[in-house]
C-alpha cells in the first residue's frame, strides 16, 4: 500500500465514528441511506447476526471514504454485503467530493479486509455509482425520479397526472368526506404504521413476493420507524370515513424526497387512492422547493409515467475461493432466471 493511504477497519457505531463521519457526510454526494443516522438505525434493528466491517479510507492524513459492510453467513458461505438489506435501495460508499474513488482503491480496501476477516465472496447489491469496480457488475433494474428544475417536461407530466387524480378525488369524495393528512401527529403515524405491516403482508401474500414482514428483524426496522430521524422521515396518509385507505412512508434528505413504504387498501382500488396521496406528496414538494421526487428501484409502470429520468442500478459479484466460486455461480443463475421471467411479464 502506498504511504499516502490508511485504512481503519471499525466494528461499532461509536461517537468518534459519528463525528468523521457526519463530517464527511456535509463534503459528500450521498442518499439517505449512506447517513449515519439511516445507517445506525438499520444496525440496530437488523444487525443482530452480521459482522459489522465499516471501512475508513484515509489519504494523507484525511478521510475520503466511507464503505459500510458487513460479513453475513448464508447457509455455509460467508459473504461481504453492503449494510442496509432489504431497506436501502441504493448502496454506494461515502466518497469525499472530489476525491476519485478508482479500482485500485477498492482493491486495496478489500485485500486489507481479507487479511483480517475470512470470507469466500462478496455480493453487493443495488449500486448506483460502479466507477470504482471491475467487471463482475450486472444491471438489475432502473431507478425513476421525477426532477423538478426541468420545468417544460416536468409540468406537462404533472399535468395529465393531476387531471385523472383529481378526478378519482371527486368520484371518493361523492360517497364521503376525504381527507389527505401530510403532517400527521404521533397517533396517526402509529396507525400508519400498523396500516403499512397489515397491507403491505396482504399485498406480499397475493402477488407471491417475499414476504420480509415475516421475519421479526425486517419487521422491527418497519415497526421502529418513529424513532428514526424525525427531520428526515416523512409520515402521510389518506382517510376515507375517517379510517386511512392509503399510506405512506418515506424519507427526505439534502431537498430530494424518497418514495419508500406506499401501500393502499385493495378494496378501494378502483379509486386509486395511492395515486391521490401520490399527487398530493408531489405537490407538496413543489411547493416546498424539493429539488426532486425518486420512486427508488423498480421497474413499475407508474413510476416510468411520472418521471422524466431514469438510472440503471447495478450488482456486482465476486470470489475468492471455491466455496465463493459456487455461490457467485449460483447468484449469476438465480439473476438471469429472475430476469428471463421479468421480460415473459
Amino acid at each position: 500500500m502506498k504511504k499516502d493511504y490508511k485504512i481503519l477497519i471499525k466494528n461499532d457505531f461509536d461517537d468518534e465514528l459519528e463525528k468523521e463521519w457526519v463530517k464527511l457526510e456535509v463534503n459528500s454526494n450521498i442518499s439517505f441511506f449512506q447517513t449515519f443516522s439511516w445507517q445506525k438505525y438499520w444496525y440496530e434493528n437488523c444487525g443482530l447476526n452480521i459482522s459489522n466491517i465499516i471501512v475508513l479510507l484515509y489519504k494523507d492524513e484525511n478521510l475520503v471514504c466511507i464503505l459500510p459492510l458487513n460479513i453475513e453467513k448464508k447457509n455455509i458461505f460467508k459473504v461481504l454485503n453492503w449494510n442496509g438489506f432489504p431497506f436501502s435501495d441504493y448502496n454506494s460508499p461515502i466518497i469525499k467530493k472530489y476525491f476519485h474513488l478508482t479500482k485500485y482503491h477498492f482493491d486495496l480496501i478489500i485485500n486489507e479486509i481479507k487479511e483480517r476477516y475470512k470470507f469466500d465472496s462478496i455480493y453487493l447489491i443495488n449500486l448506483n455509482n460502479i466507477s470504482y469496480l471491475g467487471k463482475e457488475i450486472i444491471p438489475i433494474t432502473k431507478s425513476f425520479k421525477l426532477i423538478f428544475s426541468e420545468k417544460n417536461e416536468f409540468k406537462n407530466i404533472i399535468s395529465k397526472f393531476e387531471k385523472k387524480t383529481l378526478y378519482e378525488k371527486k368520484r371518493l369524495m361523492k360517497l364521503s368526506e376525504v381527507l389527505i393528512d401530510l403532517d400527521p401527529d404521533d397517533k396517526t403515524k402509529d396507525e400508519i404504521i400498523n396500516f403499512f405491516i397489515y397491507e403491505k403482508k396482504k399485498q406480499l401474500n397475493r402477488t407471491h413476493a417475499w414476504n420480509y414482514l415475516d421475519n421479526k428483524i425486517y419487521l422491527n426496522y418497519i415497526i421502529n420507524l418513529k424513532k428514526l430521524d424525525p427531520i428526515n422521515i416523512h409520515f402521510s396518509c389518506l382517510k376515507f370515513k375517517n379510517k386511512i385507505v392509503a399510506s405512506h412512508i418515506g424519507y427526505k434528505h439534502n431537498n430530494k424526497f424518497y418514495y419508500i413504504f406506499p401501500v393502499y387498501k385493495l378494496k378501494y382500488k378502483k379509486y386509486s387512492t395511492g395515486n391521490i396521496l401520490l399527487y398530493y406528496l408531489i405537490k407538496n414538494c413543489i411547493n416546498h422547493n424539493f429539488q426532486s421526487y425518486d420512486y427508488t428501484i423498480g421497474n413499475e409502470l407508474y413510476k416510468k409515467r411520472i418521471s422524466n429520468t431514469y438510472g440503471i442500478i447495478y450488482n456486482y459479484i465476486d470470489f475468492f475461493n471455491f466455496k465463493g466460486l459456487i455461490f457467485s455461480q449460483f447468484l449469476k443463475f438465480k439473476i438471469r432466471l429472475k430476469n428471463y421471467f421479468l421480460t415473459k411479464k
